[in-house]
């Protein structure tokens, strides 16, 4: 049956995905005791240049070192999984240019963050934790903003939909909401996985209606209405707003505690290194990760309150139950979901209320008048 398979490959991902929160504070935690992280400091080092050169250096061995004792991981779940469970198009040199234009690109996008941090630390030691912060919730909504424009079309193409009838729809259904979209768009993730899916993307000006070709392709009208309108919803309510806000104080109150646990580690099991060392670089990130395993639960809790509510907002607009409750049986199936998951793993893990409850939520809506 398809819910079977559904729920091995659910079970699998999760697996990963738990796996996927743990690792990291283990693995910069190694890094950091068993004096790997001093080796590729003083090699680093080694090579006459300033202390900020050293420290790209420092960044980019590191990092390589990090990816590659993550790599069996990455691999297995971003392309083993998704084949053996007919989820992926994606060849072999595919995935592996893919994951070298992402190492890039988030390379580049780390070391202003990276070479921040460590002249906040070096220069403002007792503050620099709030300076990160701002600098951190800064990026994040620049990201937010420019992400989808400047970094999405470098692995997928947009292109205007040619369907007329569809995107005029689109377009009534996003003046209700009062959407005014830069443009309805196609983008063309079907060369890589046969999951759909769609967006409002961008802020400002530059926000833009997106659908997946695999949405296109699959889904009747009212249906892709049905998941439009869900994304409206999301406009339509202030989400992004909530977001940034929730986003924001759940930065600055994870640097607070960074701080409080950097300053305790750091004298109690590295107290021969500078305060403002290269290691004390990978500690901190080494503590953010840990933190992140305590702090995901709640950013999912708070993503699924916003997301009933999106989903609330489709029924209201739409005003065709049907159509909203054969797109999440459709969308159960396309993308080889669990629709009933347990309790500890939808806690942990998603940030949308699982497909069973958004049915079940659906069937028992009524219209206001």
């Amino acid at each position: 049956m398809l819910q079977d398979k559904a729920k091995a490959y659910s079970r699998q991902k999760h697996r990963l995905a738990i796996a996927g929160l743990i690792l990291p504070p283990v693995i910069l935690s190694v890094f950091l005791a068993s004096g790997l992280s001093s080796y590729i400091k003083n090699m680093s080092m080694a090579i006459p240049a300033n202390d900020y050169l050293s420290l790209v250096i420092f960044s980019l061995l590191t990092g390589a070192a990090y990816y590659a004792v993550n790599l069996p991981l990455k691999y297995y779940s971003g392309f083993t999984l998704e084949h053996k469970y007919g989820l992926s198009n994606q060849t072999q040199k595919d995935w592996i240019k893919r994951e070298a234009k992402k190492s890039v690109i988030s390379f580049i996008i780390s070391m202003p963050v990276v070479i921040s941090v460590y002249s906040f630390i070096r220069h403002w030691p007792l503050h620099w934790w709030l300076l990160t912060a701002a600098l951190w919730f800064f990026i994040s909504v620049l990201l937010a903003k420019f992400a989808p424009l400047l970094i999405v079309p470098l692995f997928y193409k947009y292109s205007p939909i040619k369907d007329s009838s569809l995107k005029d729809k689109l377009v009534r259904l996003a003046a209700r909401a009062g959407f005014r979209a830069e443009g309805v768009y196609e983008i063309d993730i079907s060369r890589d996985t046969k999951k759909a899916n769609a967006a409002v993307i961008g802020l400002g000006k530059q926000k833009r209606i997106v659908l997946c070709d695999t949405l296109l392709r699959n889904f009747t009208e009212p249906e892709i209405e049905a998941v439009m309108a869900h994304e409206l919803g999301h406009h339509k309510k202030q989400h992004n707003l909530k977001f940034i806000i929730f986003g924001g104080v759940s930065i600055l109150a994870t640097f607070f505690i960074t701080n409080l646990l950097f300053l305790k580690l750091h004298g109690v099991f590295w107290n021969d290194l500078l305060l403002s060392g290269f290691e004390s670089l990978v500690l901190i990130y080494a503590i953010i990760a840990a933190l992140n395993i305590i702090s995901l639960p709640l950013q999912n809790m708070f993503s699924r309150k916003l997301e009933k509510e999106a989903d609330q907002f489709a029924l209201e607009t739409t005003g065709d139950k049907d159509a909203f409750i054969s797109t999440m049986k459709k969308l159960a199936s396309q993308n080889l979901a669990d629709t009933a998951p347990g309790r500890f793993c939808e806690i942990v893990l998603y940030s949308h209320p699982p497909i069973s409850r958004r049915i079940s939520f659906a069937e028992s809506f009524q219209r206001k008048k």
